[in-house]
């Protein structure tokens, strides 16, 4: 049986992938090494499987395939993806971590995951994990990796241990990112009432999408895209349940006075020039609507590997829209060359 080769790309396989998760394996094995240092607690399972604590928080278990590389290329082959852009597994951000160690094991995630562009520089690019428990080490730690390990920009939770992003304090970071014109990437994470959806994996088919239309609703009521102007946040699972909740969100900027006005001047719908999107919606014909809300230019290819809830095929959806060539290319691959400074 012939291997597959991943310098050699089929011709079909133009697609950018922005939601492709990875976990270094160095960074597992420094976590092994100084985990008490690092403030990481690394369990294996007699199945083979490794799970993960931050500061005594309960242990979550990693999905062995996000550090395995020989069958990535494989299903990006299959899916057509010509390029993954890395981004951490979300709750390994290590948010529960103070702001010092939070910083030191983001920059070991980030050299890990550079050594993986390293050594296939045409198959990935990279985005930056961030301690943005602390705004102003998140904001030196993404430049660092911006100007020094060529990242292309950085990735982050919905929230930071169910703080959303409505305060200033968070500011230094936002205006980094819009400083170094680099496109910040946002995952749910932490999600808010997920003890009411246990049964079925409702955490992650409802309370996923969920968050992050929360979590877009407080930055556009709070006034953050008036106070970066520049900024550019692209928010994946289709954007949660934001474009197709915008008339109303728009109404309750239009309706709300007094204490429970927004601060922002605009409505939400206005902030679209910001945001962008991922194509990981299962259906042509919703991925046709949220083309028709945001425009063909807001929307970047996203898988969710290797997770099977994702979307491996979502090519396939964007090749079988019925508009023109010039707008599926967009969202294959043009903007993502264009926000990820991709030659």
């Amino acid at each position: 049986m012939m291997r597959f080769d991943p310098d050699h790309q089929p011709m079909n396989t133009c697609a950018i992938d922005i939601h492709h998760h990875y976990i270094p394996p160095s960074l597992l094995e420094e976590a092994r090494r100084h985990g008490e240092a690092l403030g990481v607690e690394v369990t294996e399972a007699k199945n083979g499987e490794t799970a993960l604590s931050f500061s005594g928080s309960p242990k979550f278990t990693l999905n062995p395939d996000l550090s395995e590389v020989e069958r990535r290329f494989e299903i990006m082959e299959k899916g057509k993806i010509a390029i993954g852009a890395l981004i951490a597994q979300t709750a390994s951000l290590g948010y529960r971590l103070d702001g010092e160690r939070g910083e030191r094991w983001c920059r070991l995630y980030n050299e890990g995951s550079h050594e993986l562009v390293q050594k296939h520089p045409d198959r990935f690019v990279a985005l930056a994990a961030v301690p943005l428990q602390d705004p102003q080490r998140a904001a030196e730690t993404l430049e660092y990796a911006v100007r020094e390990l060529n990242f292309r920009g950085g990735y982050i939770g919905s929230n930071v241990n169910g703080e959303y992003y409505n305060s200033p304090k968070f500011d230094p970071f936002w205006q980094k990112a819009e400083a170094l014109d680099v496109l910040i990437v946002m995952h749910p994470e932490d999600v808010a009432g997920s003890e009411r959806m246990e049964s079925y994996g409702l955490r992650l088919i409802c309370g996923n999408p969920a968050d992050s239309t929360l979590s877009l609703a407080y930055m556009s009521y709070s006034g953050v895209f008036d106070r970066f102007p520049n900024l550019k946040l692209c928010v994946l699972h289709g954007g949660g349940f934001f474009p197709y909740q915008l008339g109303r969100l728009d109404q309750g900027h239009a309706v709300r006075s007094g204490s429970r006005a927004a601060q922002a001047s605009s409505p939400p719908s206005k902030y679209l020039k910001n945001l962008y999107f991922d194509s990981m919606v299962y259906r042509v014909d919703t991925l046709d609507y949220l083309k028709r809300i945001v425009g063909a230019e807001h929307i970047l290819v996203g898988t969710d590997y290797p997770y099977t809830l994702g979307d491996w095929m979502t090519v396939e959806k964007i090749e079988a829209l019925e508009c023109p060539d010039k707008e599926k290319n967009l969202i294959l691959e043009g903007n993502a060359r264009r926000l990820l400074k991709i030659a």
